[in-house]
């Protein structure tokens, strides 16, 4: 008995964040042929509004396509197939950020000092969370990693926001690309014994 593979996946979201969230979750690859080795569909993401830094993140986060929802109907055809064959599929305001990057000048120097230059603000933990929000890294992913609550997550992510001026993650994020800096290795926080007081025993 022989049945369907799904080979794409195409999901539609009006933000970024809820376009990450739904990339990081375990994909089902659904029923499959016999003797045909388990694998999973391509995923083509439609969003509202797009970035260079935008559509970086979500190839990254692992997305084969990336399309505008307002003219999705015209391009997703082609998209699907094109995902379906292996290959990326981006839609021309997501190829144009790309190819402008090639064919553009560099990142000019006193952009990235200025990015740098807002990165020495943070503290040495909060530069270890900018960093893991650059990967597209999820809160409760971050406290694992570095071994600390989703709370005080939470509450090193708002000093970084309010220190790099900015109000979300992918503005963040986007500093860091800019800056240039490669992520230096995470520092789990190292818990210490428990120790009761009261007088020692001789």
């Amino acid at each position: 008995m022989r049945t369907a593979r799904l080979d794409v996946l195409v999901s539609s979201h009006t933000g970024t964040e809820e376009a990450l969230d739904n990339l990081r979750l375990p994909k089902a690859a659904g029923p499959r042929a016999t003797n045909v080795p388990a694998s999973s569909p391509a995923h083509v993401v439609l969003v509202d509004h797009l970035s260079e830094h935008i559509t970086r993140v979500l190839l990254h986060q692992g997305a084969r396509g990336v399309l505008l929802r307002d003219n999705s109907v015209r391009h997703l055809p082609w998209a699907v197939r094109a995902a379906a064959a292996g290959t990326v599929a981006l839609g021309p305001v997501a190829a144009q950020f790309l190819v402008d990057q090639y064919v553009r000048p560099g990142r000019t120097a006193d952009a990235v000092a200025a990015a740098r230059g807002l990165l020495e603000k943070l503290s040495s933990r909060e530069r270890e969370i900018v960093h893991l929000l650059a990967d597209g890294v999820s809160n409760p992913d971050m406290a694992e990693t570095l071994r600390i609550s989703t709370h005080t997550v939470k509450d090193h992510i708002r000093g970084v926001y309010t220190k790099l001026g900015v109000d979300n993650r992918v503005q963040a994020s986007r500093i860091v690309w800019q800056a240039q800096v490669p992520a230096q290795p995470t520092t789990p926080q190292v818990r210490g014994p428990v120790t009761c007081g009261g007088p020692k025993m001789p």
